[in-house]
C-alpha cells in the first residue's frame, strides 16, 4: 500500500501535474512520512523479526540439547536409565502384541571398586566409556545399550531369544575382557545376567529382576561370566 501512495506521489512530480500549494505541501508531507516509515521499518522491524529468529533457533536449540542430556547418559554417550527403561517399556509392549522374541542382558563391572579406589575416579570415568564404546560396538543396530546406573548396563536385545543374546553376552564378554586399559596391564571383565521376556510376563520390571537375579548367580559363581536366568 506505502509503495502504491509512493508511485502516486513520484507521478504528480514526474509528470509536473499542477496542483494547488496545498495539496502539493500534503503530497510532501506524505512522501516524507512514507520515507520515515521505511526507514524505520528496515532498521527496527526488520530487526526485531531477525533478533526473534535468532532467540527462537536459539529456544529450539536448548531444547534439542536437553532432550539429548535426558536421553543420553553425559559420560559414556549411551542411553540414559530414565530412556532405558522408557526403550523396554516399548518393546515389551512390541514383544507382546506381536509375539516377538525379546531378551535383555543386566551388566555389572567386576571389581570396579579396586580400580577407582588404586588409580582414582578419572581413570575410573575413562574405563566406563571405553568398555561402554566396546559394547557398543557388538550391538546391532535395532539393539538399545544404556547406563543403567553406577557400572551398571542393561542391552535390550529385540527379536532375541535366551540362546541367541547367551552367545551375544559371552562375545561381549570375551570383547570386554580382552580390552587393554593402557594402565599398568590392567583390564577388566563383566559379570552378565540374561533374561527372556515370556508370554504372560506382566512388566518390564520382570524382565529386569530375572537378568538381574542371574546376573547376581554371576557374581556368585565367581564374576567374569554369563547366567541365564531360568523360569520358574
Amino acid at each position: 500500500m506505502l509503495a502504491v501512495e509512493l508511485l502516486i506521489m513520484l507521478g504528480f512530480y514526474w509528470f509536473e501535474v499542477q496542483l494547488p500549494d496545498w495539496k502539493l505541501a500534503l503530497l510532501d508531507a506524505g512522501l516524507l512520512a512514507f520515507i520515515v516509515a521505511t526507514v524505520a521499518y528496515f532498521a527496527f522491524v526488520r530487526s526485531k523479526d531477525r533478533q526473534i529468529r535468532a532467540i527462537m533457533a536459539a529456544l529450539e536449540e536448548a531444547r534439542l540439547d536437553a532432550e539429548n542430556l535426558a536421553r543420553f547418559d553425559a559420560l559414556t554417550g549411551v542411553l540414559s536409565r530414565r530412556a532405558l527403561l522408557e526403550t523396554l517399556d516399548i518393546e515389551v509392549e512390541r514383544a507382546k502384541r506381536y509375539g516377538s522374541a525379546l531378551a535383555c542382558l543386566m551388566i555389572d563391572f567386576d571389581n570396579f571398586k579396586r580400580l577407582n579406589d588404586t588409580y582414582g575416579h578419572q581413570f575410573g570415568d575413562e574405563v566406563l566409556k571405553r568398555i561402554a564404546q566396546v559394547m557398543s560396538e557388538h550391538c546391532r543396530t535395532n539393539d538399545h545399550l544404556g547406563r543403567y546406573g553406577g557400572e551398571e548396563f542393561l542391552i535390550i536385545l529385540p527379536e532375541t531369544r535366551i540362546d541367541g543374546a547367551t552367545t551375544f553376552s559371552e562375545r561381549v564378554r570375551s570383547a570386554v575382557a580382552e580390552t587393554s586399559l593402557e594402565r599398568n596391564g590392567e583390564r577388566v571383565t563383566l559379570s552378565i545376567g540374561v533374561a527372556q521376556w515370556r508370554d504372560g510376563d506382566d512388566s518390564a520390571n520382570r524382565l529386569i529382576s530375572q537378568a538381574d537375579r542371574a546376573l547376581l548367580e554371576a557374581k556368585a559363581a565367581g564374576r567374569n561370566r554369563t547366567m541365564t536366568s531360568q523360569p520358574a
